[in-house]
């Protein structure tokens, strides 16, 4: 478990493009033949681990069985539609003009709460 853990805090940085990017491009300077090798070195380099990345998240999502996901897939993606559409209409607020604290707010968040 420790060997794990010390490889991911040696690769996080490594296979992340954004970790290294600003190093790279001060070292390069006002060279803009250098810059231009270090975007596409960088450009490579980043398409190539993000693409490996993927491969092997679609690998490791594959070897997981979900049957009773399969089985409520309409059941879950209607319950997860209905709960956004609940937050957003309590917790989005269309009149701007009103004052939260004011009367005239909590009598409006009371009417949503209610649906009149």
């Amino acid at each position: 478990m420790e060997k794990m853990a010390v490889a991911g805090l040696i690769l996080v940085p490594a296979l992340s493009p954004c970790a290294t990017t600003l190093p790279v491009f001060l070292a390069v300077g006002n060279s803009s033949s250098m810059m231009v090798l270090a975007i596409i070195v960088l450009l490579f380099s980043t398409i190539t681990v993000m693409t490996s990345l993927v491969a092997l998240s679609f690998y490791g999502a594959s070897q997981l069985k979900f049957h009773w996901v399969e089985r409520n897939d309409k059941l879950l993606v209607g319950s997860v539609l209905c709960l956004v559409g609940v937050l957003t209409l309590l917790f989005h607020d269309h009149d701007h003009d009103t004052d939260v604290h004011s009367i005239a707010g909590v009598e409006h968040l009371n009417r949503k709460l209610i649906g009149l």
